[in-house]
């Protein structure tokens, strides 16, 4: 019988993958999806993005007095960097200059500006990812397929000059190359940033070893995943623990839209990679591996949720949809699970809704 498939697409675009690319093609579309027997749709991986914010506080006493501004006092060092920086990007320097601004300025920064940096980098490979894609496409990709896996000592192998230059001008970048469904595109290679961890906050290291973990290997191509059950499992968990380890980061939420989209690889599969067979039941390596998880991990979200569908499917014999003289159709507490599964995620770990 034909694959079912999660209906929808989970956004988190990772680098444009997780989001999302990170990692190939990616979608807007956050929600989680919800598996049908009829639908062909497919839930892509997409690559987290992460945004600066501050915050500003004011104290006040019983007899407040108005601020006085002092528009000729010097910028602390590290505010100076940061401008200095964001300006390199409003007037559209290339990621490999950023990076090597990055790589003068990074070592010298407080933490805190550090992290800053960082998300400055982060925002600018999500909006201009793409503008890396589409110069790499422009040329001979025969030239690459016939390399690949194409790193970066492949460069010199290439024959075309341009084609040489634009390759090594996104490896300067951060990025590197990926390829699925015949083409060849770029991904933000976040394995990376973790040359800059001496200066980053143990928050920001943690966010940049969970991104790593997706542009190391990417979960899934050609709408099938790539990892094992376990390893994706294991992302699911790595994300649970950024959350809880960090309530008050700003990446909170990225690593939020980060786990949805693993717990649905792991608990809806994806329309190349089904979690049931062709008898509608749940596969056996699939159901061993979730076993395992929810014995070792009880105390989680994620081990707690992977049992709640075991229980289900104890109820239900494993199956995943009934057949009928109509056809086959949802199973009332499956669907309800699967339905349920984001807005259970969102409350339990705090993290904001990403379709709204």
């Amino acid at each position: 019988m034909n694959n079912r498939i999660v209906q929808g697409a989970i956004g988190l675009t990772l680098a444009a993958l997780l989001g999302a690319a990170l990692a190939g093609c990616s979608s807007d579309n956050n929600e989680l999806p919800s598996p049908s027997v009829s639908s062909s749709s497919q839930a892509v991986a997409s690559s987290p993005t992460a945004s600066a914010t501050a915050s500003a506080s004011a104290t006040a006493d019983s007899t407040p007095t108005p601020a006085v501004e002092s528009p000729g006092l010097p910028l602390a060092p590290g505010q100076e960097v940061l401008d200095a920086f964001q300006d390199m990007i409003a007037s559209g320097a290339a990621a490999a200059e950023l990076n090597a601004q990055l790589d003068a300025d990074l070592p010298k920064t407080a933490p805190e500006t550090a992290d800053e940096l960082i998300r400055e980098l982060l925002g600018y490979y999500n909006d201009h990812v793409q503008d890396t894609l589409l110069e790499l496409q422009q040329g001979d990709l025969e030239q690459f397929l016939e390399l690949w896996p194409f790193t970066e000592d492949e460069i010199p192998k290439l024959q075309n000059e341009r084609i040489r230059q634009a390759a090594q001008e996104a490896f300067d970048g951060g990025y590197k190359l990926e390829t699925s469904e015949g083409m060849i595109f770029t991904v933000v290679d976040y394995g990376k940033l973790k040359r800059f961890n001496d200066a980053l906050s143990p928050a920001m290291r943690d966010y940049i070893a969970l991104l790593a973990l997706e542009s190391d290997q990417k979960p899934a191509s050609d709408a099938a995943l790539v990892i094992s059950w376990e390893e994706t499992g294991n992302r699911a968990l790595a994300a649970e623990k950024f959350i809880r380890d960090y309530p008050d980061s700003k990446e909170k939420d990225d690593a939020g839209r980060y786990y949805l989209r693993y717990m649905s690889y792991l608990l809806t599969g994806l329309s190349n990679t089904p979690i049931w067979d062709d008898s509608l039941q749940l596969k056996a390596d699939v159901k061993t591996e979730y076993e395992k998880l929810a014995a070792e991990q009880p105390d989680t979200l994620t081990g707690s949720m992977v049992q709640s569908f075991l229980d289900i499917m104890a109820e239900t014999n494993d199956r995943m949809f009934k057949t009928g003289p109509g056809g086959e159709t949802d199973i009332p507490e499956v669907k309800a699970f699967w339905d349920g599964m984001e807005s259970r995620i969102l409350e339990e770990l705090g993290i904001a809704n990403p379709n709204k």
